[in-house]
This record gives C-alpha cells, structure tokens and sequence, in this order.
C-alpha cells in the first residue's frame, strides 16, 4: 500500500496500547500514512500510561500524517468526512473498547471513533477491529496505592507532596488517585514510609461469554474485519 494512508482509530482501553502505537511506527516506516483518530477516553488513556508525546511524535509529516484529538473536533466530527473525498484506504480501531465496540454493532456513530466507522462502512473501506476484550490479555496499571499499606497512616505525606496532583489529600481516604496526572517523577515512591505506591502494576483480563457475543456480532457487518493483534494490519499494507 505504498503511497496509501489509514485511518487508527484509539479509544479508552489500555491493553494492546502500547502494541497498536508500535504498529503505527511500522506502517509509517513502511511508506503508509497514518492519521490516528483518538477519543476523549483514549486520549485521557495515552496520557495515563505515558504514551502520548510518542503517538503524536510519531505521527508527523505530510497530510493526511497527524493526530485527530475527539475533543478538538466540531460537532459531527467534520474530519471523519475524509472518507469521503478517498483520503483513506483502510479503517483500523485499535485498542477498541467494549463501549466503541456496543456503539459499532448497534449503529450508533456519536463519538470520533465510532462515527469514522461509520463513515467507513458506508463507503465501502475495509475495517480492522482489535477488541480488548475478546481474548485474554495482559495489561498494566499505571499507578496503584496498596490501601492494606496505606492504612497505616493517619495523614499522608505523599498526598501533600505531589508535584502534579496525581495523588491529592482526600477527607475520606487520606489519598485520591488520578493517574493521568502521573508524570512518573517517582517523588511519592520515595517518600512513602510503607511502600504502598507501586507503578506498572502487571494485570490479566479475561473475556467474559456476554461480551464476548457483542463483539462477534461485528462478524456481521459487512466491511467489517476482527484482528487478534495490532501487527495483523502490517498484512493489509
């Protein structure tokens, strides 16, 4: 597909997150360009695990190259209609969450990623899904408090001490946790005298049978591909 583009969808879910921006990274050395449309979620998501700066550091060069952010956008999602002016060879949504994918299989287009397909399908341009939850998967936590740990203070001085409000005094918890404010300066680690922060905490998601249903109900829309992997789209190029 050399001279092509795609356009990559990313939405709120943090598994196959770092495999889908290292497909990206790929295509783009391959000569295909990529604009990546990214929802409220996935963006909030990217930030969180500290991806960010490298989707949008990746994704520069000529157009159609770049970063479409969800909350950037005008209503309807003017930017979707590339489709239509044959910008776009291939769709992929890659990590897709369960919510992107219960819109897809009822019809409904009223978020970026969800209305990009939308556009996709009635266009005839194929589409790639990678569904989160239809296989078991490892993914990361990017900052956990181990309460059992943290009880044993009265007033936490890591709360108080945050330089970016990732973790804030709360009157109820003694902590709150916002990990998309985590720049990873490692300061809390450090002071805590419990060893109750810990990062990059490994967890496994299983599918569930009901979930599992939803999403193979995208096997009936025509146009419409399920993938097991990000790097399944390096065969499409």
């Amino acid at each position: 597909m050399p001279g092509k583009n795609i356009a990559w969808g990313i939405t709120g879910a943090g598994a196959f997150l770092k495999e889908s921006i290292n497909a990206i990274s790929k295509i783009i050395d391959n000569g295909v360009g990529v604009t990546a449309y990214v929802s409220r979620a996935g963006r909030s998501v990217l930030a969180m695990y500290g991806y960010l700066d490298q989707l949008t550091g990746i994704l520069q060069g000529p157009y159609p190259i770049g970063v479409v952010f969800e909350e950037e956008e005008d209503a309807g999602y003017p930017s979707t209609g590339r489709i239509y002016r044959g910008i776009y060879n291939l769709v992929v949504v890659s990590p897709a969450s369960m919510n992107t994918v219960s819109k897809i299989v009822n019809g409904i287009a009223d978020s970026l990623v969800s209305n990009l397909v939308m556009h996709a399908v009635k266009n005839n341009i194929p589409v790639l899904i990678m569904p989160v939850d239809l296989y078991e998967s490892k993914s990361v936590m990017p900052l956990v408090i181990d309460r059992d740990k943290c009880s044993m203070c009265s007033k936490c001085i890591v709360a108080e001490n945050c330089p970016t409000g990732a973790l804030r005094p709360d009157p109820r918890h003694k902590v709150r946790v916002s990990p998309a404010r985590c720049t990873k300066c490692f300061i809390c680690r450090e002071i805590c005298p419990y060893n109750a922060i810990h990062f990059d905490v490994e967890v496994v998601v299983k599918p569930h049978p009901f979930y599992v249903g939803i999403i193979k109900r995208l096997n009936d829309i025509e146009g419409v591909e399920i993938i097991d992997h990000p790097d399944r789209v390096l065969e499409y190029i």
